[in-house]
């Protein structure tokens, strides 16, 4: 699963740091690009639809199906290397990646122990870092040495194989949930009746808002700013992902120890004046990586730390709850794509610094007040 999940989140995040690398190959500006994640984005929303499939048809076959519609996403602009066609492909990959990792959460949390999810989630999201750690460097050589298609076309035959690999080496049993959605009224119903659901929802809206204000202008930012070339830009991407890989490791270690909740309130605060003296310490090109690499650290112990936290909220629905959490994180990636790029243009990246601390700050203060896992939840009235 982590396997499929690094193809799909590589495809996901790949434009950030190259953005300028595709703008050049379409003969856009580099904006056009920014306009295409934004729209991408909105595929999120779709998030809480698909919820019901993985509870009606087991969640492998939704998972086999998702890496498979990530491929052929992927296929869509190696054949039709034009503008709309990159949009479609980025709007598929998204859509593929919004129906994987609802079913993926809940097998886990079907699963696994409680007391040991936060370690096996943490496993699961090394993906997400290994999409800068090893794609961006990687991808940026395939696009120096094959062109700006090249890393669609080779992420669509992995994700082929990833599709056979999830089919073949994971079990299929499969039980429906008991009193689970099925249905896209009961999907909607659940939500609005679990008020604990529209603080998660809040909480994550507001940090990936923070984050995607500060990644979306990422690879603009070091072009312009340190005159970094692709290659460079690839393995400054890098060190990003490293920077999350081990924010991951360490949250696996730290939630199941010292407390989900706990975890995730210090270092989002934490997160937060990271994020506020990012502009104004990156004044050579080591000390903006070095602040890249804090900030992400951190943001990725309060995001990953709170994932097994999500999975706990209503232990009856699971598949309902992440996606709605999904299409929480799809609403800030689309505030954080539309708010970056602006804040960027007129004031320069110190204003994208100071508004994703206050963002995230916000996000954790919602997260310390009002989510609770489910025992706590009836306590507290949520």
């Amino acid at each position: 699963m982590t396997l499929a999940r690094l193809c799909l989140n590589t495809g996901l995040r790949m434009v950030y740091p190259f953005a300028p690398a595709f703008a050049r190959g379409l003969g856009v500006p580099v904006e056009a690009i920014y306009q295409l994640i934004f729209i991408r984005n909105f595929a999120g929303f779709f998030s809480p639809l698909f919820s019901p499939l993985s509870e009606r048809y087991g969640r492998v076959p939704v998972l086999v199906f998702s890496m498979l519609l990530f491929g052929f996403g992927c296929l869509v602009v190696v054949v039709w290397p034009t503008y709309i066609a990159l949009g479609l492909t980025l709007c598929l990959i998204s859509l593929a990646k919004i129906i994987y990792d609802p079913a993926m959460q809940s097998y886990i949390g079907e699963r696994v122990p409680y007391a040991q999810r936060g370690r096996a989630i943490s496993v699961t999201e090394l993906a997400w870092a290994g999409a800068l750690l090893i794609g961006g460097p990687v991808l940026s050589l395939t696009i120096a040495r094959q062109g700006w298609r090249a890393p669609f076309f080779w992420l669509a035959v992995a994700g082929v194989l990833a599709a056979l690999a999830v089919w073949r080496g994971i079990s299929r049993t499969h039980a429906p949930a008991a009193g689970g959605a099925v249905t896209l009224w009961q999907t909607a119903h659940i939500i609005r009746r679990h008020r604990v659901i529209w603080a998660a929802m809040a909480y994550v809206t507001l940090t990936m808002t923070a984050s995607e204000t500060l990644l979306i202008v990422f690879g603009d930012w070091m072009e312009s700013t340190f005159g970094l070339g692709l290659v460079a830009l690839g393995f400054s991407a890098g060190i990003i992902g490293l920077a999350e890989a081990t924010g991951e490791l360490s949250t696996g270690w730290a939630v199941d120890r010292f407390g989900k909740r706990p975890i995730v309130i210090t270092t989002g605060l934490l997160n937060a004046l990271a994020m506020l003296l990012l502009p104004f310490v990156s004044v050579t090109l080591a000390s903006a990586q070095v602040a890249y690499f804090a900030v992400f650290f951190l943001f990725e112990m309060a995001i990953v730390g709170s994932v097994p936290l999500m999975t706990e909220l209503v232990p009856s629905a699971r598949a309902v709850v992440m996606s709605a959490v999904i299409a929480a994180m799809a609403l800030g990636r689309v505030m954080g794509a539309w708010l970056g790029p602006q804040l960027f243009s007129v004031w320069g990246f110190g204003a994208n610094g100071v508004a994703a601390a206050v963002l995230m700050g916000l996000g954790v203060l919602i997260l310390a007040f009002w989510v609770h896992e489910y025992k706590e939840e009836k306590r507290g009235g949520l």
